[in-house]
């Protein structure tokens, strides 16, 4: 009950983002929560330091001794405050007892040296923690050393720099290493953790065939050839087999070999399901390891194949026997599904009839109303399309009459334009192709120009029929009044790209602006994309 206290006590301490970590880090670790805390702490909570550093030789106990020293360091100051403040507060009485025995020791040592009086507030500027801490500091510096230089020694270095990286990963890269060095021919190799393989493999009742190595080995070679063995290869391609392969410069297969106990690699160990008492398979075990000595690939391949037939065959009567358990189990289980479905069916069908004689008449009832606001919307969107359609007329009205009123005042100027000496020739290409050479006066706006090309297609109507809608006088047409026209396309000069925006400028400033008096090429760009 003291212990469940405790833990209560630090989790209340914790954040929601520290405990996370905290429950990540003993989902892989399995350490305790005093532990676990404090190797969090010394990584400040980051979950995959703090792994890392946890699987490093001798780094825990360090923490542990560190910690102990920090609390040997912290009772030791408080008890140098505590004379300090009963120094204080005594008075003179307490230094004269103080001194005299002091004298009496000095007498009782024989003449010894006398020592230093100091009072409270003079005290010698010396600290302990020094002294307590710096044994266990050298320790681990030793520790850290020594474990840095076993990790390299074993080719497993990278597992204190490079992180904890996705296993998915780490078999690709494995299995191209392999058949980079072993040929295309090899175990099929499960791609993901080992907890996955596990997952799987008390799902399907199979067993796992765990290979543990490092290239850096000295039987590395050997062991790969033996494992791309024809003979190999069709042993474990069976379906009762689940390969697993780790590289030991990786944390997961690093893990996978401290807790099988492998202490020679490279290692093959098979791993299968166990029954528990109630005839239920619980979790996988350690069935057999392979000890192998020298040998030849040949040899190590033929070893191997014997090794696994040998242990499948010892476990086959257990596995059958599981197996029948299970099938057993799943028949009851799909009895009681269908027994149960064909309840929830029957209970499903009356409730449905309920809900339908209940919905029936709302359903009507909707209906009706529905169909009342859809008539309402379509007679509303309908005079509203009628309304656009007639303001629609209205503007193009408008707009026809603006540009037959604007020809007439086009002719009434041309005489002026083509009798004066200095004028510029343009080069108008319209919207629909069609190119138009005309002459405008010097002292013309860009206006003028906008005017023209925006009534070339009534000017074509009128030099077609000779008549207008609005009768056979074209001096008589006037523009309409209130309407403000839009152009609806740009001028634009190509070379150089100039595009004439200033209406009110008059041709010769605008083009000679761009150096194009007094002839240009002018282009009527459409502003919109023209609609589908």
């Amino acid at each position: 009950m003291a212990d469940q206290h405790t833990n209560d006590k630090v989790l209340e301490g914790l954040s929601d983002s520290q405990r996370q970590s905290l429950h990540e880090f003993s989902q892989v670790t399995n350490a305790n929560l005093d532990l676990a805390v404090r190797v969090l702490a010394s990584r400040q909570w980051n979950t995959q330091q703090a792994i890392q550093m946890y699987y490093e030789p001798g780094y825990a106990d360090a923490l542990q001794k560190t910690d102990d020293a920090q609390e040997a360091e912290k009772d030791v100051s408080e008890g140098l405050r505590r004379r300090g403040v009963e120094a204080s507060g005594s008075g003179r009485d307490t230094q004269s007892n103080v001194r005299g025995a002091e004298s009496s020791g000095h007498n009782a040592e024989g003449g010894s040296r006398r020592k230093p009086e100091y009072s409270a507030s003079r005290r010698p500027q010396f600290a302990i923690t020094p002294l307590l801490v710096w044994p266990f500091v050298l320790m681990l510096r030793l520790a850290m050393l020594a474990a840095s230089t076993l990790l390299r020694i074993l080719g497993i270095q990278r597992i204190a720099s490079s992180g904890v990286p996705n296993q998915t990963t780490i078999t690709n890269d494995f299995e191209h290493y392999f058949e980079a060095h072993y040929g295309l021919e090899h175990p099929p190799f499960f791609h993901g953790t080992l907890a996955a393989a596990r997952t799987a493999a008390l799902r399907d009742q199979k067993y796992i065939v765990m290979v543990l190595w490092s290239k850096e080995h000295d039987d590395a070679d050997v062991f790969g050839r033996a494992l791309a063995h024809p003979d190999v290869v069709a042993c474990l391609t069976q379906p009762q087999f689940i390969v697993w392969a780790g590289d030991l410069t990786q944390l997961d297969a690093y893990a996978a070999a401290s807790d099988s106990g492998a202490t020679h690699f490279p290692s093959i160990s098979v791993l299968g399901p166990r029954a528990a008492s109630a005839g239920l398979p619980t979790r996988l075990e350690l069935v057999a390891r392979m000890r192998n000595g020298p040998q030849t690939a040949n040899a190590m391949a033929q070893s191997l194949v014997s090794f696994v037939t040998r242990v499948v065959a010892s476990r086959d009567s257990m596995t059958r026997a599981m197996q029948r358990e299970q099938d057993e189990r799943d028949a009851e289980r799909r009895l009681r599904a269908q027994q149960n479905a064909a309840y929830e069916a029957s209970l499903a069908r009356d409730q449905e009839r309920d809900r339908e004689q209940r919905e029936q008449s709302a359903r009507a009832r909707e209906q009706e109303i529905k169909a009342r606001e859809e008539e309402i919307k379509a007679k509303e969107e309908q005079d509203a399309e009628e309304r656009r359609r007639r303001e629609e007329q209205a503007v193009d009205e408008q707009r026809t009459q603006w540009r037959w009123a604007k020809l007439a005042q086009i002719h009434k100027e041309n005489a002026t334009e083509l009798a004066s000496a200095d004028a510029a020739k343009l080069s108008l290409r319209l919207e629909n192709g069609r190119r138009i050479v005309h002459s405008f006066a010097r002292d013309s706006t860009m206006q003028r120009v906008f005017d023209f090309v925006e009534t070339r297609d009534v000017a074509d109507e009128w030099a077609t029929k000779g008549v207008t809608p609005y009768g056979s006088d074209l001096a008589q047409i006037t523009a309409p009044a209130g309407y403000t026209h839009t152009y609806e396309f740009a001028l634009v000069s190509q070379f150089p790209r100039v595009v004439f925006d200033d209406r009110r400028a008059t041709l010769h400033n605008a083009l000679s602006a761009c150096g194009l008096w007094p002839s240009a090429v002018l282009i009527a760009e459409p502003l919109f994309e023209p609609e589908d």
